[in-house]
């Protein structure tokens, strides 16, 4: 009886060892066939870095529980007609924060030390999120090989794998619409003419000159992008302008927070015509909410007011706002034109 319970016990000590010297295969990632991607055309707008989706927690890839990370790579770039799209295999040069923006740097020589210079393919696809990058190259001559809309554009295969399996995302479509240096526009982004007009965000409580109960509307007031085609400096200027184009002194809004307008190196410079600033660009410098943006943190916000008493009674407070964005560098100006009606500054 001895002899036989030595021997089962030497059994299972060898069983034992046994199962324990053998390897157990590793968990295995699995693949979803049903992921996909949810938007399949994309389209952006040529001179701007653009992350697609914009929310960088947004998602344009549904996983179908898919084990994470998966790695996402763009294959077969070509245009819509199949042809070679060269302009997609070759490198440029972008500029890349590589510390955060945060609104609050003082000099641009701060500002630009969170930049740097990286090489990037035009069009790339980030490895472990699926969301795609269309880069702004420092030279923007080098967009001129790319094919604009109404042209069909491109298509491109994505490449979605892990360890437990892949797919590939056929004939997505990359069409991009030509460029639009500033936001918001009057270019049609298909033909590139110019379209209706520009008005500001908001007018409030801006009393009509020489009407009694009447207020501007920001229907009554365009806006006029211009930009000095032959400088090469770094400056917004703001002007005001009468029903006759003629220059109104920025000073008589006086309630603008002037040194809080926007992100600015320096004191802002005031003439009888305009208020200049010397800027970073873009603006915004970054996708990212900031006292000097609105919430989503894609456009500036700027807000210009002043005070009149009205009817020898009480104080009112005009308002004049406007959210905008500028996407190419140089001297630029903002012209707040009051078509229609001039604004009253003067006590009652």
């Amino acid at each position: 009886m001895k002899s036989l319970y030595k021997y089962l016990m030497l059994v299972a000590l060898v069983v034992s060892i046994t199962v324990g010297c053998i390897k157990l295969p590793a968990d295995v990632d699995f693949f979803s066939r049903g992921a996909n991607y949810s938007v399949t055309t994309y389209e952006p707008v040529l001179g701007r870095s653009s992350i697609m989706p914009e929310d960088e927690y947004g998602s344009i890839f549904n996983a179908d529980n898919s084990t994470y990370p998966l790695t996402f790579k763009i294959t077969n770039i070509r245009t819509a007609k199949g042809d070679s799209a060269d302009v997609f295999k070759l490198t440029f040069p972008v500029k890349v924060w590589k510390t955060p923006y945060t609104g609050l740097e003082k000099t641009r020589e701060e500002l630009e030390s969170k930049r740097e210079i990286e090489y990037h393919k035009l069009f790339e696809v980030r490895e472990h999120s699926g969301h795609f990058i269309f880069w702004r190259p420092e030279t923007l001559e080098y967009l001129n090989q790319v094919k604009m809309q109404p042209d069909p554009g491109y298509l491109f295969d994505v490449e979605v794998s892990n360890s437990g399996g892949s797919k590939s995302f056929k004939n997505l479509e990359l069409k991009p619409m030509r460029p639009r240096a500033y936001e918001p526009s009057d270019i049609d982004p298909i033909t590139g003419n110019t379209l209706g007009y520009i008005v500001p965000t908001s007018v409030s409580n801006m009393k009509m000159e020489g009407e009694d109960a009447s207020y501007l509307s920001n229907y009554n007031v365009r806006v006029l992008f211009y930009k000095d085609q032959a400088s090469k400096g770094n400056t917004l200027s703001f002007e005001f302008r009468d029903t006759a184009y003629q220059p109104i002194d920025p000073l008589k809004f006086e309630r603008t927070k002037w040194n809080d307008l926007l992100h600015h190196f320096g004191e802002p410079v005031f003439t009888p015509v305009d208020v200049k600033y010397e800027v970073p660009y873009p603006i915004p410098c970054a996708i990212r909410n900031t006292q000097y943006t609105n919430l989503l943190g894609n456009m500036a916000k700027v807000s210009f007011s002043y005070d009149r008493i009205n009817q020898g009674t009480f104080v009112e407070s005009a308002f004049l706002d406007f959210n905008f964005a500028i996407y190419e560098p140089g001297d630029w100006k903002i012209v707040f034109w009051f078509k229609d009606f001039n604004p009253d500054f003067e006590d009652n």
